[in-house]
C-alpha cells in the first residue's frame, strides 16, 4: 500500500507541473535519467554499497561527498604496479622491510629493524615532485629526497582504474569528515570508533546515513590508553560481522605502523594516513591523520617528509 501511495503521489506531481517530466536516480554517484512515461513503478529498499566502486558515502564538505577505496594503497617494485589491499583490514606491517627480526610489546606494537625495502610495500614517504623519492618509495631518511610540491598517488593507474580515478584527501576535508558531520548536540559523533577487525587493530569510520546492521552493536569513540589491547577491549568484529558493516558502508583504517628508512614500528599500536597538505609554518613537515587507541582529541599531526605512513585514497561522488 505504501509503495502504491508513493507512486500515485509522483504521478500527481508530474501531472500538476508539466516541467517535471523526468525522474533522476543516483547510484554510486552516477545519475540516471528516466522519462516518467516510461516508469511502471517505484520501490524503495535498504541502500547498499558496491565495494567494487568504493566503500560508503561520506561528506567532506557541505556540498561534496566521497567514497573510500577498498583498502590501503600498495606498490610492487618488481612490476612497477600500484594496487589496493584485497581487504580493508589487510596490512603489510613489518613485511615492508626485509632482514632483521620482529619484536613486540603491548605499548609499542610490532617492531622490525630491517636492511632493505621489501618488493611490496604499503608505508610511503611523502610524494614530492622534486626529490628522488617520488610517491615515497624509498628508504632515504633525508628530507630533501621527498621535497617540493605534492604529487598525488592517485595519478597512477591503480589496479584496473585509470589515472586520477582516486585522490588524497586534504586536511580541511578530513576535518569536516571527522569533526563536522556529528549532530549539533553531540560534540563527539557516533560516526567513528576504534576496534579490532579480523584480528587487526584500527579505526572504523561510519558513512553519513549509517544504519547499523541487524545483530551488530557499534561502540563509538576511543579508550584512555594507547596499548594494543585497548582496541579489542573497546570492540571486536569477526570477518562475518565486518562484512555486514562494510556492506552498510563502514570504512576501516588499520593501525599499520610507521616506517623510518628500513625500520618499521608501532604496527597494531598506531599509524598514520597522509594528507595532501604541507604544514603552514614549516615546509619540512607534512600533515597526516593519527591512528591510536586514545586519539579522541588529537586527530591531526605533522611529521618530517621521510616518515613512512599509510595511504588511503578516495573517489569524488558526482551527483550532477
Amino acid at each position: 500500500m505504501k509503495r502504491f501511495t508513493i507512486l500515485v503521489m509522483l504521478i500527481a506531481m508530474v501531472s500538476i507541473t508539466f516541467a517535471q517530466t523526468h525522474m533522476y536516480v543516483w547510484k554510486n554517484g552516477v545519475k540516471t535519467n528516466y522519462a516518467i512515461s516510461e516508469v511502471d513503478s517505484v520501490t524503495f529498499g535498504e541502500e547498499t554499497f558496491d565495494s567494487s566502486q568504493g566503500i560508503g558515502v561520506f561528506s567532506v564538505s557541505e556540498d561534496k561527498k566521497i567514497t573510500f577505496s577498498k583498502g590501503n594503497l600498495q606498490y610492487t617494485q618488481s612490476t612497477d604496479t600500484w594496487s589496493f589491499a584485497s581487504t580493508q583490514y589487510e596490512l603489510l606491517g613489518t613485511d615492508n622491510v626485509t632482514g632483521g627480526s620482529i619484536s613486540s610489546s603491548s605499548g609499542f606494537g610490532d617492531i622490525k629493524d630491517g636492511n632493505a625495502l621489501a618488493d611490496k610495500i604499503d608505508l610511503f614517504g611523502w610524494s614530492g615532485n622534486y626529490g628522488i623519492a617520488k610517491f615515497g618509495v624509498s628508504t632515504s631518511t633525508n628530507n630533501g629526497s621527498y621535497y617540493d610540491a605534492f604529487v598525488d598517488w592517485g595519478t597512477n593507474t591503480i589496479d584496473n582504474d585509470a589515472p586520477n580515478t582516486w585522490r588524497t584527501l586534504t586536511i580541511r576535508e578530513w576535518h569536516y569528515l571527522l569533526d563536522d558531520r556529528h549532530p549539533e548536540d553531540d560534540i563527539y559523533a557516533k560516526l567513528y570508533g576504534i576496534a579490532q577487525v579480523a584480528g587487526i587493530n584500527g579505526l572504523i569510520l561510519l558513512p553519513d546515513n549509517w544504519n547499523c546492521p541487524e545483530g551488530i552493536t557499534f561502540n563509538s569513540g576511543f579508550e584512555l590508553d594507547d596499548d594494543t589491547e585497548y582496541y579489542a577491549a573497546h570492540q571486536c568484529f569477526t570477518i562475518e560481522q565486518w562484512s555486514k558493516m562494510e556492506n552498510a558502508g563502514a570504512v576501516f583504517l588499520p593501525a599499520a605502523g610507521v616506517r623510518e628508512g628500513t625500520k618499521v614500528y608501532a604496527v597494531q599500536a598506531a599509524g598514520g594516513y597522509w594528507l595532501s597538505n604541507v604544514h603552514e609554518g614549516n615546509m619540512n613537515y607534512i600533515y597526516h591523520i593519527r591512528i591510536c587507541a586514545n586519539c579522541r582529541d588529537s586527530w591531526y599531526d605533522s611529521s618530517l617528509r621521510y616518515y613512512g605512513y599509510s595511504v588511503r585514497l578516495v573517489k569524488d561522488i558526482v551527483t550532477e
